[in-house]
């Protein structure tokens, strides 16, 4: 079942649907962390149904584009675009083959690896959250390929995983600049991150302070 909701910013909405996996605050988080100039060129890896390429357009002025590998999710990428009246390439394929030049690439990928964590029936929930169709790896290459030196990556992860992000984006060129902690409510411990990362960039990163944050992701 479809359904609109309002995201109480720029006068933007936003279509769920039900059979599909819905966006959690993880991914309103990572647009906001990204908040790229307008004008600037952005594609988002994994976009699902669009939640952080509409915020990124609708909320900054950037030039999107979308790529996933669920077809249903990117007709209903498509729908959120023109629902806000935004110019958003969405474009249904593999990122692994996927091939461009962009100023950022934001994403959030599955937080589970395969074979881990409870199992869910849904296959859009299952390829949102565990890693059947990208590792985190090939998450790394594609930001890589897509961005010259100095482009921007962002993203968010679990915090189990964060020495792993780590280890990874710097094996791909991408050096991290800034991380961000969240926790789910006060006095509780971390669950994910945000992650800036510059391709060829130097060392040094800027950790910032901890920020409660509500809203569901994948366990």
């Amino acid at each position: 079942m479809k359904r609109i909701e309002d995201l109480q910013t720029h006068g933007l909405r936003f279509m769920q649907d039900t059979d599909l996996f819905l966006f959690g605050t993880d991914a309103v988080e990572l647009a906001n962390f990204a908040a790229p100039a307008a004008g600037t060129t952005v594609c988002d890896l994994g976009a699902g149904s669009g939640i952080v390429s509409v915020l990124l357009a609708g909320k900054y002025g950037a030039v999107v584009t979308a790529v996933e590998i669920q077809e249903k999710c990117c007709a209903l990428a498509r729908e959120n675009a023109q629902l806000n009246g935004l110019d958003i390439a969405v474009l249904h394929m593999p990122m692994q083959e996927f091939r461009g030049r962009f100023d950022i690439v934001v994403c959030n990928p599955p937080y589970i690896k395969a074979g881990g964590g409870i199992v869910r029936d849904a296959e859009s929930e299952r390829i949102a959250c565990f890693e059947e169709k990208v590792t985190f790896d090939e998450v790394a290459a594609c930001a890589e390929r897509l961005l010259s030196t100095g482009g921007k990556f962002y993203l968010v992860h679990h915090i189990t995983r964060l020495a792993e992000v780590l280890a990874t984006v710097k094996a791909h060129r991408l050096e991290p600049k800034r991380l961000q902690i969240l926790r789910p409510v006060a006095h509780k411990p971390p669950h994910i991150f945000l992650l800036e990362c510059m391709r060829d960039g130097k060392e040094g990163i800027t950790v910032l302070s901890e920020r409660d944050v509500l809203g569901a992701v994948c366990p």
